[in-house]
Order: C-alpha cells, then structure tokens, then sequence
C-alpha cells in the first residue's frame, strides 16, 4: 500500500490542504518540516482519520474540530470538515488505485457522515442517512478493502509517534506487544482463528457422540464455560492492554502533574498572605474615616474649646483656688446637692409619719437652709453664683490634656495612601495566582494511580480465569466416547484439525524466528549506537507461548537488560523491531513517524538517518522539526533519498497552516 495524495477541508489548523505523497523506488521518503504547533500531528491525524473515520459524537466535538479561521470568517453553517487520501494497494499481483473520501456536516445539532469510496470503475457510497441495509453493506465492503491492505489494528505499529516508542520497552508491554506484532504483521492470527474454529467444530460434533444424554448436556455446559471464560479472558487482556498502554502514555503527565500539585500548594498560601494584606488595608481605609468623621464632627471640642482653654487658663485657676479656699474656711459647710439629698430625705420621713402635715415644698427648705448656712458662714465667697456643677465643668476644662488630633490622623492617612498605591499589584498578583490554579486539572492523578490498582487486579483476573479454564479443561478430557465401528471421516478430520492449525502457526514462527533474531542482531548492532557492533544475539522465547518474550545479549554471554536502557535507546530498539517486521511481514504498509527524533542523541540520530531511514519502507513519511532534522547538516545525509519536501508554516492571524515545498529552505536533489 503506498499512499498517493491527503486532501483536508476545513478540519483543525488546515482550511484547504491538498498534498501529493507519491515517493519512487529509489526515493521512498516524503520529508514534512513545521514547528511544534504548526500542525504536524494534525497532519498524522488527517492521514488516520481519512482511512478509518472520525468519532464525532456531539455540535461541540464537531466545532471543536472545525477550523477556527473558517468560523470566524463565515460560521460553520452549510460547511462539511473533508477528509480525502488516495492509496493504491496490490490485489492479485496487480496494482489497483483508490479514493476514499470521508465528510462531517453539522445539521440540526446532529452530525451526519458521508463515506465515499472509488476503486477503479466501482463506488461505495454510505452515510447516516443510508438505508440500514445498504449502510451496512457498503460499510462492510469499504472496510474489508481497508483490512486488505492496512488493518487498523496494525496501522498503530506503522503510523506512530516516536516520543511514544520508549514507553513500550517495559517488561510488562514489551513482550504482550512482541507478540501481537508478530502474530498480526506476519498474518499468524489466522491460524489461532481456524484452530479455535476446528476446536468449536470438534466440540459439538463431541457432543453428538456422547451416548449419555446427561452427560452431553453436562458436556454441552462444560464447553460453554469454557468457551465463555475463554471471551472472558480475551476481554480482561484487552483491559489490560488498555491500561498498560493508559499507562505508558500518560506516566510523564501524572508526574509532572503530581509536581504541579506541590508547587500549588506553595501557591495558594501566596494567595492567603496576599488577601490577609488587602483585608488589612481595607480595615485601615474603613478606621481612618471613622477617624476623620468623628474629628468633623467634635471638631468644636476638640479643636475650638481646647484652644480656649489653654487661653484662659491662669482665670479659671484663680476661680477655683478661691473656691478651694472659702470650702477650706467654712470647714463643715455642706454642698448643694448634700444639702439637697439630706432635705430630701428628712421630707420623705416626715411625710410618711406625719401624714397630716401635707405637702412639703423642698426647694424651699434647701433655699432657707443655703441662705442660713451662708448667713452663718464668717468667710464670704466672691463666686457663690457658681455652682458644684459649675466648678466641675470649669476643673475639666482646664484640667484636660491640650492634643493636636491632626498629626495622628495624616500619619494615618499617609500610610494608607502608601499602601493603596501598592494594591493594583497586589490583586494583579493574586489574579495571576488564581488562574494559574483554575487552570490546572489534577483529575489525571486519581485517573493515573486508579489505573495502576487496575493494572494489577487485572492481571489478578487473568491468572484467576485461566486456572478456571484449565480446571474446566480437564473435567471436559474425562469424558469418554463412543466411538462407531462405521469409519466417520468427518470426525476424524475434526480431532486433527486443531492440533494442525496449532503446530501450523508454531512451525511458520519457528520458520521465521531465526531470520527474526538474526536481522534484529545486525540491525540492533548498526543503529543501537550505545551497543554498536557488540550485540551478540537476540532471543524469542518459545513459539506459540503467550508470553513471548524478548532479550538482548552481550557478545561476552550477558544479558543487555531493557530496564537499564536509557529513553533513546529504547526507542531505537522499537524502530528496529518495527523495521523487522515491515521485511519479514504478510504486508506492505506506508511507514509514518512523527517525532522522528524523539529523545535520540546526536550519534544516534546520525546513525538513524544514514542506516535506518533510507531502507525503512518502499514509503516514509517522516514529520519532523528543525533541530531534530536539521538542514545544515542532517538534511544533506538524506537528501537522495527524499522523493518529496513540505515545510508547515502556521499563519497565526488566519488560524491556519500553509505549506511550502521546501523542507526549511531546503528542496530535493534535482536528476
């Protein structure tokens, strides 16, 4: 299969992209350059999707796959996001071309898709709005095409990103990914699916012969158990497999979430120091005008009978030293108000004993006894028109602390006003502060650590369910048959196919395994530059095993433990088992690689480009940057055998990507 051309409408960062990818024999590689947020992956994707679909479930997810330019300049009203590749595949020894087009319209809030596809005089045309019947079988047909030549399950192992590739060199992934490898690109798996169909086959012609009916039936369940825990532990390995590869494509993320988390923490004790501050501030502002409004409005005494008593002070002192004096003369002489508490009290006793008397006139009394006390009294007083009230009013006036109530309170209003100036900032700050919170999502480390815990009781399940089917699978053996003196063929046949399919697939792997090891051996010994020329062997664990596995050994004898290869290493390591397989395999797949580079050191990426690149596939589509390619140096070591060169370039005010045939400046060797 090579592809010919992509098409995309209005879908992500392009508005209108149409590139040619026709490579020749002595030319396999189209090179695409672009920035990061140029729109190399939505390239990949454009490339993905156009051969098997977008899931677009609601108006949002369409919107949000609409391009953002189109919108803004004319809404998404009537516009479909296109997808369109031309492929030519081999059918029967002879080249056959194909068009496959996928489009999204946006009706009504719903999404309607419209798949059509060309190959030679035939076309295949499905939508949403088909009949079930024909959907179904145009639908079916497009999809065997595509099986044909690139299932979608195996398209993952030839178009990947190679950041992701190290993530898979782990015990628990690598070997799981080894054999889905070999069994899906060499075309095994369908050995396993005859056997299991010789197996079902066999079962029920078993059943037919027994010659106890109750022992059929209990046969008959015994086989569906099986058969059922069999699906069981298919479903519970796929878990699994979705969870390591959750795993594996997230482990990055969740630390440095997990980090984020910390440095948040720190963040928001920032953000309660900051809104102490402003609080604080604003109980000042709030203290200073209650301040300034009770000066406004006891301004006259604080401010006017103050200054008039530090006046006449020396007056009133004089009024009150003479007052203390006639007291001092007159001795036992009583005051007003004694006089007038004392008269009070004798009335009220006279009048509770004496009703007769009548009513006393009190003020009389205290008059005549003021009067007799001042007619008695040998000193006279220059002031007896003064009252005690009078005399306490006066010794307050002058006794009382002479404070000037502005200082304090511009003090008060300078700090304040210093501090007002410091507020924008503050609360710029804080603003600051909280969006970098609002925007952080921790959900990915409950997800992450859930996942794990997920892992391990899935691997629980699994050892759990395949005891239960090998228990099932020796109380099913002690059954014994009856079998008839008439020769059935039929049967016999049936009780040999299985063990035929099953030595079938393990005969071809034996087959293949040397040629698997030894070209993994020398290309591990050209592009592994950490190990060049020092890899003694490589060695696949049994054929036919579940879990197959993969180890690397030292030319002294020891084993190169994956673990202990470092990220680029481990992505060379994948590169090459991909390269292995695309020789060996029953396929013909384009290659495409985003991220080309990855996490690779300088000594390694000239390794990759000079021996692993040039004979990867008879098509590579490489996306890369321009200092993981670069073109002073790296650009001239596969130029002559770069058949095609685009440069991505993002027009930030439009919202979209344009393309130059150019890789950064640099195009093809011309003939």
């Amino acid at each position: 299969m090579k592809i010919k051309r992509i098409i995309a409408e209005n879908y992500k960062t392009y508005k209108a992209l149409d590139l040619n990818l026709e490579v020749a024999p002595d030319r396999p590689i189209i090179l695409i350059g672009g920035a990061n947020g140029c729109g190399k992956t939505t390239l990949f994707d454009a490339i993905y999707h156009a051969l098997y679909g977008l899931k677009i479930k609601n108006a949002k997810e369409f919107e949000e796959l609409f391009n953002a330019g189109v919108m803004l300049e004319s809404g998404m009203d009537g516009k479909r996001i296109v997808l369109e590749i031309h492929f030519s595949g081999m059918v029967l020894g002879t080249e056959q071309q194909y068009s496959l087009q996928r489009s999204y319209l946006l009706y009504d809030q719903r999404v309607r898709e419209s798949v059509t596809l060309k190959m030679g005089g035939a076309t295949y045309h499905y939508g949403s709005e088909a009949p079930a019947s024909q959907r179904a079988t145009n639908e079916e047909i497009v999809n065997k095409i595509l099986a044909a030549n690139l299932p979608a399950a195996l398209s993952n192992y030839f178009l990947f990103d190679a950041m992701k590739t190290s993530d898979l060199v782990k015990e628990e992934s690598i070997n799981k990914l080894i054999q889905n490898n070999i069994n899906m690109v060499m075309g095994f798996n369908k050995y396993h699916q005859l056997q299991e169909g010789a197996e079902a086959l066999l079962a029920e012609k078993k059943a037919e012969r027994l010659e106890n009916e109750n022992q059929r039936k209990e046969y008959s369940e015994l086989v569906k158990q099986k058969v059922e825990k069999e699906k069981e532990q298919e479903k519970a390995e796929s878990e699994y497999t979705t969870a390591i590869n959750f795993a594996n494509d997230n482990k990055a993320l969740y630390e440095q979430v997990k980090q984020g988390r910390d440095a948040d923490d720190v963040t928001r004790d920032k953000m309660r120091q900051i809104e102490e501050s402003i609080r604080a501030f604003n109980r000042s502002e709030t203290d200073y005008r209650k301040s300034a409004d009770t000066l406004a409005r006891e301004l006259e005494t604080r401010v006017v009978f103050t200054k008039l008593a530090s006046i006449i002070r020396t007056e009133v002192e004089v009024i009150l030293n003479a007052k203390r004096q006639v007291a001092t003369a007159r001795g036992n002489i009583l005051s007003d108000s004694q006089l007038k508490r004392i008269t009070h009290q004798v009335v009220e006793l006279i009048e509770q004993r004496y009703i007769e008397t009548g009513r006393i006139d009190v003020d009389l009394i205290v008059r005549e006894l003021k009067d007799l006390q001042e007619n008695e009294s040998v000193v006279s007083d220059p002031y007896a028109h003064l009252n005690e009230q009078d005399m306490q009013q006066l010794e307050q006036l002058v006794n009382s602390a002479v404070v000037n109530p502005f200082n304090a309170l511009a003090e008060q209003r300078d700090r304040i006003n210093a501090e007002a100036e410091e507020l924008p900032r503050r609360q710029q700050q804080l603003d600051d502060y909280r969006k970098a919170l609002n925007s952080s999502d921790y959900s990915i480390i409950e997800l992450y650590e859930r996942n794990n815990r997920r892992i391990n009781e899935i691997k629980d399940n699994i050892d759990g369910i395949k005891d239960e089917i090998e228990k099932l699978q020796k109380r099913i053996a002690t059954y014994d048959y009856d079998i008839p003196q008439i020769p059935d063929p039929q049967y016999d046949l049936l009780c040999k196919l299985p063990d035929f399919f099953k030595e079938l697939s393990q005969r071809l792997l034996r087959s293949k395994k040397a040629r698997i090891e030894n070209m993994m051996r020398d290309q591990l010994n050209k592009n592994l530059v950490v190990y060049a020329g020092v890899i003694g062997r490589v060695e696949l664990s049994n054929a036919g095993s579940d879990e197959t596995s993969f180890k690397i050994y030292h030319k002294n004898g020891n084993e190169i433990f994956l673990s202990q290869l470092n990220a680029g290493a481990k992505q060379t390591v994948m590169q090459v088992l991909l390269k292995v397989l695309y020789y060996l395999g029953d396929y013909d797949p384009p290659v495409m690689i985003d991220t080309v580079m990855g996490v690779l050191d300088k000594e390694s990426r000239e390794v990759i480009l000079e021996s692993y690149f040039p004979d990867l596939a008879d098509q590579t589509i490489l996306l890369s940057t321009d200092t993981e390619i670069t073109t002073e140096r790296d650009f001239e070591k596969i130029q002559a055998y770069v058949a095609r060169t685009y440069t991505l370039h993002r027009d930030k005010e439009n919202q979209c990507t344009t393309i130059t045939e150019d890789y950064f400046g640099c195009k093809t060797r011309e003939d």
